[in-house]
């Protein structure tokens, strides 16, 4: 089969024009999954925030003593601030926070309730999972468990 320069022009511009309608679907799904489904998968725009202390030492404290932690941080950026997750570095460490986003200029709390499982010095570490730079920021509680 023989081509012809003009039948060859069609072809490529046929393929030409597919591929155009195909980058459209692909530009206009991306465009609606990220509108639809933003608030789910973290696609909120990125922002910057402060901390006054992410790390307390507690001392010593009691085999059977369960102590709570509370840190505060404040969204210093110009979008809201959404915590995914906290993950804790162990089952004797909880996290408790508020899942909404935090509006520039305020103040979200994490409160870290840590129930000793051992006696002996210990150092446990919450990852915040959130639209920072870094995408976390670590929480750190320390200090010495003893028996009673």
């Amino acid at each position: 089969m023989k081509y012809t320069n003009k039948s060859f022009l069609r072809m490529k511009i046929k393929l030409v024009i597919i591929f155009i309608i195909l980058c459209v679907i692909i530009v206009i799904g991306y465009t609606y999954f990220r509108v639809i489904h933003s608030e789910f998968i973290g696609f909120e725009e990125i922002t910057t925030i402060e901390i006054a202390e992410d790390s307390i030492s507690i001392g010593k404290i009691g085999f059977n003593d369960t102590q709570s932690f509370t840190y505060k941080i404040k969204n210093i950026g110009n979008f809201p601030l959404v915590i995914y997750s906290v993950k804790t570095s162990c089952g004797c460490t909880v996290a408790k926070y508020d899942k909404k986003p935090v509006k520039q200029g305020e103040v979200v709390t994490v409160i870290l309730e840590y129930k000793p499982n051992s006696v002996g010095y210990f150092h446990k570490i919450a990852d915040v999972i959130c639209n920072i730079p870094e995408g976390f920021v670590s929480l750190k509680i320390s200090g010495e468990v003893i028996g009673n």
